[in-house]
């Protein structure tokens, strides 16, 4: 399979379409199952069209979107909770892989090629690209010894099949989309809510 880098004009476009299409449609909604299955669907959709660059015609080939929580009953692994692409591997160990890292750390993790990391988890081995893996906060604790608190809730995970796929523009635009979409679902659904004493620095 070949692996490419993106000219930086795909990527623009790639966030253009992205912002055009979910910028209205997050705004004002609150159906959690039907934000997440057309927020997924609409990134999938934008990353894999066509276009076009000075080398012709290119798309990012991906592999997987899709969000992972930590397991309000058992927050030491992370459950996928919707996505598009590939079989998602689930749950996942915060031991383990990017998005254990992710929320192990507390910090966004951008890794242009998963063949450099060794702790990329490898559910589809035809995945040769990039991983960018966003984090999202929980509310804070009501109680107990986190009382006041924010942990990390869970990730978004977008995987790639082209290296350094996302440059820092773009990733700070995903960014923000992505925190767009956390308010919409996060506030007042209890069930995202971790309950155990996982904890980790505050963003």
């Amino acid at each position: 399979m070949s692996v490419l880098t993106t000219p930086e004009a795909v990527g623009a476009q790639v966030l253009d379409g992205i912002e055009k299409r979910l910028g209205p449609y997050l705004e004002g909604r609150k159906f959690s199952t039907e934000i997440a299955t057309t927020f997924n669907f609409v990134l999938f959709d934008e990353f894999k069209k066509l276009r076009e660059c000075d080398s012709g015609t290119l798309n990012l080939k991906p592999v997987f979107v899709g969000e992972y929580f930590v397991d309000p009953e058992n927050p030491e692994q992370t459950r996928v909770y919707s996505h598009q692409g590939s079989e998602a591997c689930s749950p996942i160990p915060i031991t383990s892989g990017v998005i254990g890292r992710a929320v192990r750390t507390g910090e966004d993790q951008y890794v242009p090629d998963v063949r450099e990391d060794p702790e990329h988890v490898g559910c589809d081995p035809k995945m040769e690209g990039t991983e960018l893996v966003l984090i999202a906060w929980s509310e804070p604790y009501l109680s107990g010894s986190h009382k006041g608190c924010t942990v990390p809730l869970g990730v978004l995970d977008i995987d790639l099949n082209v290296t350094d796929a996302l440059a820092a523009p773009e990733r700070l635009r995903l960014r923000s989309v992505w925190a767009k979409y956390c308010n919409s679902i996060f506030p007042g659904e209890p069930s995202f809510q971790p309950q155990g004493e996982l904890f980790v620095a505050q963003p």
